[in-house]
């Protein structure tokens, strides 16, 4: 059994791209060191102005984010961040969300809030202790796993933009939308298995109509591979061959299932914010 000395000096199972944003060369190099120990190699800004500089040019993972820094404070340099995510939403190179963890000496809750409102993800005090660092970089690498085993059963472009149709004062439209598509998706998906099953011309018919209008609506929400699924459901019907359409249906619930699940959390997290 590995002890906790061995797994600290364990090398990062995957390369981890980390940025440093700290003024203090000392604490700096401390935060490098602790990074190294824990098996990590990180880029080191300055200010907060470096910090964003560099985001632009390597899309860190992660970034370690002191608060207080001449020119640029990292609440102000987190803000910068967060616009140009959302400037960025369109562009599946550049819309990616760095998960930056704030690095403080204040321990009082109502700084805590002044990082959640400045978009940070996570909060660690200074002087950063090296378990406390680990902790926080697992938690940090479990929500980077999570985003991306989302992001294989929804676009997070797609949802990026559904986004930016909320209006303030307003029901949120995403909701709204997922909720009508998760009401919809489960009849379309019976109206297929029904049709398939009695396999004569009418079900032809009525598993085109049911396969293209759950096409176009997991489409509308992201949801490529369902949609996918649907149009091999629809061109096997077009070509008289429901039978074809048996394994793919399957395939289509089991895909709706992991995408039900996927878009409860994000309408969890949609209401929550």
């Amino acid at each position: 059994m590995a002890t906790d000395t061995e797994n600290l000096q364990a090398p990062a199972r995957r390369p981890v791209r980390i940025l440093v944003a700290e003024d203090s060369p000392l604490n700096l190099q401390v935060a490098l060191k602790q990074l190294e120990k824990l098996g990590y190699q990180a880029d080191a800004a300055t200010d907060g102005t470096q910090a964003v500089e560099a985001l632009g040019r390597t899309a860190y993972d992660i970034i370690l984010m002191d608060c207080q820094m001449p020119e640029m404070s990292g609440y102000e340099a987190t803000w910068q961040i967060r616009y140009r995510e959302k400037e960025r939403a369109t562009d599946p190179a550049t819309a990616a969300h760095v998960y930056i963890i704030a690095m403080t000496a204040n321990t009082e809750a109502d700084n805590r809030e002044k990082c959640r409102q400045a978009g940070m993800d996570d909060f660690i005090v200074k002087p950063v202790q090296l378990p406390e660092l680990e902790a926080t970089l697992r938690r940090a690498l479990a929500d980077c796993a999570t985003q991306q085993a989302l992001e294989e059963v929804i676009d997070p472009i797609v949802i990026a933009g559904l986004r930016q149709l909320r209006i303030p004062g307003k029901p949120d439209p995403l909701a709204e939308i997922i909720d009508l598509f998760l009401q919809e998706a489960p009849a379309q998906l019976e109206a297929m298995r029904q049709a398939i099953a009695k396999n004569e011309m009418t079900a032809m018919a009525r598993t085109i109509s049911a396969a293209t209008a759950l096409k176009g609506s997991a489409g509308n929400l992201g949801a490529r591979s369902l949609a996918a699924l649907c149009d091999e459901i629809e061109q096997a019907a077009k070509a008289g061959f429901l039978a074809d359409a048996v394994p793919v249906l399957d395939k289509a619930i089991a895909e709706f299932a992991r995408v039900r699940d996927t878009l409860d959390k994000i309408k969890s997290e949609a209401t929550a914010g």
